[in-house]
Order: structure tokens, then C-alpha cells, then sequence
């Protein structure tokens, strides 16, 4: 039998334990005692064994248990195993002595198929306790994958609905300009047809101006060159009210792969939260500060300077 006092000091980690099921020999009329469990300090990265859930007392319980069925059966087995060799030790021609060895192996036989009975049916209580114990980590184990399985699929409609959303709003044809010189600079002006503006300076140049979707409003700004650029904040707030929070900067970074403010260049977004963080910004963060904000410099292609 594996010896639990060889073990380890054992003590619950997280609330759990690792419990290994061993079985003794088989009994001499061909049936299989109770099985018991080694009882171990739980390690996450262990795949061996069943991990269950048990309190220091409870563990310290199961670990007692498992020795004391361990050491009822080390015991009569040690006691049979004497026996046998003490039948064969004697000569077959000592028929005397050689029926006494053999009555006192049937006698010990009997005792060893008692104690390992009795002792699995004393063990089988704490064996069913830990069964239960293994099982409930199992359906909480399942439980959990289960919910982690959900969630991934909620995200995944979560991602696809805001996909849909953004290439639905890049389709709509309300983006307008206006561009003003000053001097040796320009500023460009970007604001929504569909919405009232939140800059004075945009409302001189609203009529008249086309209305362009977001992958024509980009070639136009590529085009002007301005050395400014200005988005409306009213533009960009209904915009990330429209987007269910995400701001319109992602929703930019997302379909064209840049900054909006500076059409530079930018890594793979991270993947989203389950809610979007910067539902609070619905403008993009440096574009406008507030809902009618300046620009920040637009550096595309040597632009520079703030507002």
C-alpha cells in the first residue's frame, strides 16, 4: 500500500486538496477491497489526481483516515505474507509441522480478508465524503468553463454588433468640412450634417458642403493638406452615442488602422473589455477636449502645431 506518512506535510491550498485513489491487493476470493486516497497539497499546474475542496480540518481528517486504513492492511498483510513463506520453509516430509503451517496461513487468510473488510467498509464514509467533494469541484469546475464559454460568446457578439455598427456609420454620407486660411496656415474644420454643431466657427461653412461618408471624408482631409484639423465635438459625441460607447477614435483606429486626429499609423488595438472603458469620452480622447474642444496638430504628412 503507498504510505501517506511518506508524504509531504499536507495542508489545503486555495481551499483545496489533491486526492489520489489507490487500491489495495485483491482479496483472496477474487474481489477488490475499498479504495482510498492519498491526500496532497493542491498545485494548479498538477494534472494528476482529483482536486477537492476540504477545510484544514477536514484535511487533516482524510489524512488520518487514509493511514489508518494504510496500516490495518500493511499489518495483516505482513502477517500473511509470513505465513506463506513459513508454509513453504517446512519440508514436505515434516508432515506434522507442515500441516501447521498450513492451518495457521488459513487462519491468518481469514483474518486478512476480515481486516481489509472491515477496515475499507470503516474507510467508507471518509471515501464517500471525498467523492462528494471531487464531483462538486468537477460541477464547479464545469460550471465555471461554462460561464467563461458564455461570456466569450457574448463578447463575440459584442465585437460583431460594434463591427456592424462602425461599418454601417463609415457608410452613412454626413461628414462635411470646411477649410479656413490664415495667413500661411489652415485649419479644416470636420462636423456632421445630421446634428447641430458645437463650434461657431463651423457654421459659416456647414451649407452648401458635401455630404461624404467616413472613407470619403478621409481622402478629402488627405487631399487638403490642412496644417490644423478640428473635429466637431457635438459630431463626435453622438457619433460614440450611436457606437453603444465606443468612441469614435477606436471606431477610426478600427476601420482605417490610424489616429483620426493625425492620420498616423498605429498598432492592432487590444481586444475590448466587456464594456467599453471610455464610454465617458465618446470623442476620441485628443481630438477635442470636452464637447466643443480644439483639435489637436495634425501631423500627417509634415502638418504640425496645436490649436
Amino acid at each position: 500500500m503507498p504510505r501517506q506518512q511518506d508524504k509531504e506535510s499536507v495542508s489545503p491550498r486555495d481551499h483545496r486538496v489533491s486526492v489520489h485513489q489507490h487500491w489495495p491487493d485483491g482479496l483472496l476470493d477474487g474481489t477488490g477491497p475499498e479504495p482510498f486516497f492519498l491526500v496532497e497539497t493542491w498545485r494548479p499546474d498538477d494534472n494528476v489526481g482529483y482536486p477537492a475542496s476540504c477545510t484544514p480540518e477536514t484535511c487533516r481528517r482524510w489524512v488520518e483516515a487514509a493511514l489508518a486504513y494504510a496500516a490495518a492492511v500493511d499489518a495483516v498483510s505482513a502477517e500473511l505474507t509470513a505465513a506463506h513463506q513459513g508454509v513453504g520453509s517446512v519440508p514436505r516430509w515434516r508432515y506434522f509441522a507442515a500441516r501447521r503451517a498450513l492451518h495457521a496461513w488459513a487462519r491468518v487468510r481469514k483474518r486478512y480478508e476480515q481486516t481489509v473488510r472491515e477496515a475499507g467498509e470503516a474507510y467508507q464514509p471518509t471515501s464517500r465524503e471525498i467523492w462528494h467533494e471531487v464531483w462538486s469541484e468537477r460541477d464547479r469546475a464545469g460550471l465555471r468553463a461554462r460561464e467563461e464559454a458564455q461570456e466569450k460568446r457574448e463578447d463575440s457578439r459584442e465585437e460583431a454588433q460594434a463591427r456592424r455598427r462602425a461599418a454601417e456609420l463609415a457608410e452613412r454620407p454626413i461628414w462635411g468640412w470646411s477649410v479656413v486660411t490664415r495667413k500661411k496656415w489652415s485649419i479644416a474644420y470636420v462636423f456632421r450634417h445630421d446634428v447641430p454643431h458645437s463650434d461657431e466657427r463651423v457654421s459659416a461653412a456647414r451649407q452648401g458642403r458635401p455630404c461624404v461618408n467616413l472613407q470619403e471624408l478621409r481622402q478629402a482631409l488627405k487631399e487638403l493638406h490642412p496644417d490644423r484639423l478640428h473635429w466637431d465635438g457635438t459630431a463626435l459625441a453622438e457619433t460614440g452615442r450611436e457606437l453603444d460607447g465606443v468612441s469614435f477614435g477606436r471606431c477610426w483606429r478600427e476601420l482605417f488602422g490610424e489616429d483620426h486626429s493625425t492620420f498616423t499609423s498605429l498598432p492592432p488595438l487590444p481586444p475590448p473589455t466587456r464594456r467599453p472603458t471610455d464610454r465617458g469620452n465618446p470623442s476620441g480622447g485628443s481630438a477635442t477636449s470636452g464637447t466643443g474642444g480644439h483639435g489637436s496638430g495634425f501631423s500627417y504628412g509634415g502638418f504640425g502645431g496645436g490649436y
